[in-house]
Order: structure tokens, then C-alpha cells, then sequence
């Protein structure tokens, strides 16, 4: 949908909206509100972007599951010896 024509849309279908739709017609007002106040842009297309180009360290963290079920006996250490491995330097080594 066209930028321009997206906010009167949403104006026009809320003015429409019977007064017995409560949650419709807040949901319509928040969307309203977010598209207003952000000029038509996404908050997390701003957060995007890293920046890579300055030489500060970047710490990277994933969370990961184990089983247990599966794998009762083994602790993290010895089931996943990879987990030790240093991010910054795997992606020094990749340069």
C-alpha cells in the first residue's frame, strides 16, 4: 500500500468504525499513532545496520538448547566442545 494513501485510509476506516468496536477502534488509533510518529518508517529497519567499519568488538551471543532428555549424562562442555570458540577471532581469521 502507497504511503500517501495509507494514513487517510486508516483515518477514514476509524471515523466509519461503529463505537461498539473498542479494541478495533484502539488498535486503529496505535497504528495511527506509530505511523505518525515515525514519518512512515519501521523502528527496526533504523536498528539494522552494525557498524563494522570502526574497530571496537562486537560481542555476539546465541542462546542454544540441549535436550536433556536426549542427552542426560552429557554436560555442556563435553557434548558441545565448539561452544569455547572465540567469535572475534573466527571472523578475524575470515578477512
Amino acid at each position: 500500500m502507497e504511503e500517501e494513501k495509507y494514513l487517510p485510509e486508516l483515518m477514514a476506516e476509524k471515523d466509519s468504525l461503529d463505537p461498539s468496536f473498542v479494541h478495533a477502534s484502539r488498535l486503529l488509533a496505535e497504528e495511527i499513532e506509530k505511523f505518525q510518529g515515525s514519518d512512515g518508517k519501521k523502528e527496526d529497519e533504523e536498528k539494522k545496520y552494525l557498524d563494522v567499519i570502526s574497530n571496537k568488538n562486537i560481542k555476539l551471543s546465541e542462546r542454544v538448547l540441549i535436550p536433556v532428555k536426549q542427552y542426560p549424562k552429557d554436560s555442556t562442555c563435553h557434548a558441545i566442545p565448539w561452544l569455547s570458540v572465540s567469535v572475534s577471532s573466527t571472523i578475524l581469521d575470515m578477512q
